[in-house]
């Protein structure tokens, strides 16, 4: 017997249960019994190429005499009945009764058949089938009428299965694709299709639409494509992709309905990520009721935890404190998250489904509920806080001379943003509200950071100081921003995370632990063409200047981190224990630094988008300060770092800073082109 449930999205995924040795079918053969009587049955034939419902009456010398529901009577050959329906004798005046009883049985047996199905649990068998096993691994029972209705499709299939003598064979993926992709095609030039293709480039080209009915029509028909991912129609998908090559199909699904004054209840890249903008009662539930291991306190001065003003998901603190030798003690405090998500309950599920949060300048999609990430979890300043610790002994010249990692429950003393911890190292003592016990500990914290930040240096990293773009939206006002990514505070809090990092993943290789490691091995080629990569076994990752690295400061924000930290849970709470099996533990992030690639380049989609919507808005009209890049072929702007192409620069000219007008924006395509007026006036500070 066979169970499935199906869904459809993007990609169509299966969960198929299959209940008996299936796999042991031997491959048998559509036809009928060369003995068996068929006087007073109902059978099925084959004519034309369809299978066709008669009495048989009688049959000599290989032929056989039928009669049809509408009481002709005709003769076939025998060798053309294919499917005998023998559980009861029918009598000539009862054909028209039993032949709609059939029928009847067959729509229903029918309306459950999906061909795409039957091929996806078939397809990697590599043999041929007889149209009754299809029946029965379909439908879970032997049945003539089963039988029937699955042979009758696979006759007209052309697209998931080939027909071999009796047998039928699944097709090969590459050619079921191909098939498809030339039916979308097919359908995309009937009328209907080609008038919803009119309305769509109508609308795109800023023209409106005329007709009433038309307007309707696609307001239906694109709202129900960006409502429910799982059943989005691939021939609209293809449409939509025609009329716009290079843009998401749902992006541009939003941006019609928008243009018909229908725009969507969500926020525009909420939407187009299919993302949820609540959690279930259940799971909220499940958040308040949550209960944490109680840790024993650390002993500890000031702790500040520094981030950005808006962030309400604190999962990291500092602490450092000069030895009586003149070495310091730094201790990273990161939140114990594992503490508060039961592996395998309903947080951890629902954790585990979303990956990780999803920053977006309309909305922040949690992956845990504010009651977890925003309160429970959050090193909140002066509230006692499960923390996972790493504890670093280092020399003034930044070398680590040991480390231990412990569970404890920890008190932020300060809460600082970046830019205030930035002042402070800058000596304005005003910011640390006259708590020099905080400005001395930051600047120690800053002193090693660089001295970190060097040793990483020469053991080859590669040290980025882009600026960051930062974006929000709220009530239609839109903020653009540029952050320096290498400013003291935002560097010196990186470094002491990589360290963090280090002395876990050092923990799990001296201990033979399963983890994921984040390797970057040197073979002496360019660096950039080695990308990091997950693996379950320690190695260098040269990028970061590390001799092995896992990823575990966020375990808040991103579900890789908090596996990873449950699973050094376990083994610190008693020798040899482990929350997880390598293998479930690489299949867990897998998915999860799936679902996390794809958050970040949703982020990166949508911050573009709204910048250039701001540009367009508020500086498309006058002259712009930026600093050409590429030769002269494009151009970064100065107010924050917003990139595009350049025309009519100088071949010759240096990475200096410009003038430059907005050419041509579109925000939708994500498409940014300058014009170049001549250099700057003074340099770009």
């Amino acid at each position: 017997m066979v169970v499935w449930q199906a869904t459809r999205g993007g990609a169509l995924q299966r969960c198929v249960m299959i209940a008996s040795a299936w796999i042991g079918f031997t491959a048998g053969k559509v036809g009928i019994n060369s003995n068996q009587r068929l006087a007073g049955t109902l059978i099925e034939y084959l004519d034309q190429g369809k299978l066709r419902c008669a009495l048989a009456l009688r049959e000599q010398s290989g032929v056989v005499t039928v009669l049809d529901q509408g009481g002709r009577q005709r003769q076939i050959k025998r060798e053309l009945v294919f499917i005998v329906h023998g559980e009861r004798k029918v009598e000539p005046q009862g054909v028209g009764a039993a032949l709609a009883a059939l029928s009847a049985a067959r729509a229903e047996f029918a309306s459950e058949l999906d061909l795409n199905l039957l091929w996806e649990v078939t397809r990697e068998q590599n043999r041929g089938f007889s149209a009754g096993e299809l029946a029965e691994l379909y439908f879970g029972r032997r049945s003539t009428v089963a039988e029937a209705v699955v042979l009758e499709a696979l006759l007209g299939d052309q697209i998931y299965f080939k027909r071999r003598y009796f047998e039928f064979l699944p097709q090969d993926a590459e050619r079921v694709e191909r098939t498809l992709l030339q039916q979308q095609r097919n359908r995309l030039r009937s009328e209907a299709n080609q008038r919803l293709q009119g309305a769509i480039r109508q609308l795109l080209a800023g023209e409106p639409l005329s007709e009433h009915d038309a307007r309707d029509s696609l307001k239906g028909e694109l709202s129900r494509f960006l409502e429910n991912p799982s059943t989005r129609s691939r021939e609209l998908s293809a449409m939509l992709t025609q009329a716009l090559a290079d843009v998401d199909p749902v992006e541009t699904a939003f941006e019609l309905l928008e243009r018909l004054d229908a725009k969507p209840a969500a926020p525009r890249f909420v939407a187009v990520g299919g993302l949820p903008l609540e959690f279930s009662a259940g799971i909220l539930t499940a958040a308040s009721q949550s209960k944490a291991t109680e840790r024993p306190p650390v002993a500890n001065g000031v702790v500040v935890a520094i981030d950005d003003e808006e962030t309400q998901e604190v999962d990291d603190a500092l602490s450092c404190e000069l030895l009586p030798d003149g070495s310091y003690r730094v201790r990273v405090f990161i939140a114990l998250v594992a503490d508060w998500v039961e592996k395998g309950g309903v947080l951890d599920r629902e954790a585990a489904q979303r990956g990780a949060t999803v920053y977006l300048p309309e909305a922040t999609i949690r992956m845990l509920p504010d009651e977890i990430s925003c309160n429970r979890a959050s090193l909140l300043a002066g509230v006692p806080r499960a923390t996972l610790v790493t504890e670093a002994h280092l020399d003034p010249a930044g070398e680590l001379l040991d480390a231990s990692l412990y569970p404890a429950a920890a008190v932020v003393t300060k809460r600082l943003t970046y830019d205030e911890a930035d002042l402070i190292l800058a000596a304005d003592e005003r910011q640390a509200g006259g708590d020099e016990a905080l400005a001395t500990m930051l600047r120690q914290l800053n002193a090693l950071a660089l001295q970190l930040r060097e040793r990483r240096r020469r053991a080859g990293a590669v040290l980025v100081q882009r600026r960051e773009l930062k974006v929000k939206v709220r009530d239609g006002t839109i903020d653009v921003r540029g952050v320096d990514a290498g400013a003291p505070a935002r560097q010196m809090v990186a470094e002491f995370m990589l360290l963090s990092n280090f002395v876990a993943a050092r923990f799990a290789a001296d201990r033979h632990l399963a983890i994921i490691y984040r390797v970057q091995p040197n073979f002496g080629s360019e660096l950039v063409a080695q990308r990091p990569r997950l693996s379950l076994y320690p190695d260098l990752h040269v990028g970061v200047g590390l001799k092995v690295y896992a990823q575990l400061s966020s375990p808040i924000r991103r579900y890789a981190d908090l596996a990873l930290q449950r699973q050094l849970i376990a083994a610190l709470a008693f020798e040899g224990g482990a929350a997880y099996r390598s293998d479930e533990l690489m299949e867990v992030l897998a998915n999860a630094e799936s679902a996390e690639l794809g958050a970040k380049e949703l982020e990166r989609r949508a911050k573009r988008y709204w910048a250039l919507r701001f540009l367009e808005e508020s500086r498309a009209d006058q002259p712009l300060l930026a600093r050409a890049l590429r030769a002269g072929t494009g151009a970064e702007l100065s107010e924050f770092p917003l990139r595009g192409s350049l025309r009519g620069a100088p071949p010759s000219i240096g990475e200096i800073p410009i003038l430059v007008a907005v050419a041509k924006i579109d925000p939708l395509r994500g498409h940014l082109a300058f014009d170049y007026l001549g250099p700057a006036a003074s340099p770009d500070r």
